[in-house]
C-alpha cells in the first residue's frame, strides 16, 4: 500500500523516542476505512464514517508502548427485524514495538512485542487489523428484539400477529396420541 498524507500520520519515529526514554508522542487522527485498506467481511456491518484514533507512545529503554483507543463508527442491519441501526465501537488498542535490529539484545521477545525494520513505527496495519477485527458481524437493535414473524413476515416488535410458530419433530408424533394414567 502507498503513503498517503492521512496513513504518514500514523507514523511514530521510533529513533527519536527511544533516545530519551519516557519520551511520549500523542496522535490524534482521523482517517478513513478505504485509507486504511479494511475489506470487511460478507456479513459484517459496515465501517460509516472515519475511524478515530487516539494513542499514546510512550518509550522505555529497549521499545515503544502505544496505547489508546481506536472509534470505530458501524452501521448495519439487526439480525433478528432487519432494521437499520448504527453505533460507534471503542476499543482500547495497546502495543509494544522494538527496533528489529535489537532482536539479539532484547532479554526477552515475546508474542506482544512487534518488530519494527527501520526508524518508523507505522500504524496503519496494527490498526487495519483492529478495525477489521472489532467491526460488529452481528447486531441487534436491542437485547429484547423480538424480530419478524416467519408465518406472515410482521415485525413483531412493531405489531402483534396470531400466527403460531410450532416447532415440531415428527419423530415424536407417536407421543401426542399417548394418554397417561394418574
Amino acid at each position: 500500500m502507498t503513503s498517503s498524507p492521512q496513513t504518514r500520520a500514523l507514523r511514530i519515529n521510533m529513533v527519536e523516542l527511544l533516545r530519551h526514554p519516557g519520551s511520549e508522542r500523542s496522535i490524534e487522527h482521523e482517517i478513513s476505512a478505504e485509507d486504511l485498506g479494511c475489506q470487511l467481511a460478507p456479513g459484517q456491518s459496515e465501517i460509516a464514517g472515519n475511524v478515530v484514533v487516539e494513542v499514546t507512545a510512550v518509550a522505555a529503554t529497549d521499545d515503544v508502548a502505544v496505547s489508546g483507543l481506536v472509534a470505530i463508527p458501524w452501521s448495519g442491519e439487526c439480525r433478528r427485524c432487519l432494521k437499520a441501526i448504527s453505533g460507534v465501537r471503542n476499543v482500547d488498542f495497546d502495543e509494544r514495538f522494538a527496533p528489529a535490529r535489537d532482536r539479539d539484545r532484547l532479554s526477552t521477545v515475546d508474542g506482544d512485542l512487534s518488530l519494527v525494520e527501520g526508524d518508523q513505527i507505522d500504524l496503519v496495519e496494527p490498526i487495519r487489523e483492529t478495525v477489521m477485527i472489532e467491526t460488529p458481524t452481528s447486531v441487534l437493535c436491542s437485547d429484547d428484539c423480538k424480530g419478524i414473524c416467519d408465518v406472515c413476515g410482521v415485525d413483531r416488535n412493531e405489531a402483534s400477529c396470531e400466527c403460531v410458530v410450532a416447532v415440531r419433530d415428527e419423530r415424536w408424533a407417536a407421543l401426542d396420541d399417548l394418554q397417561l394414567d394418574d
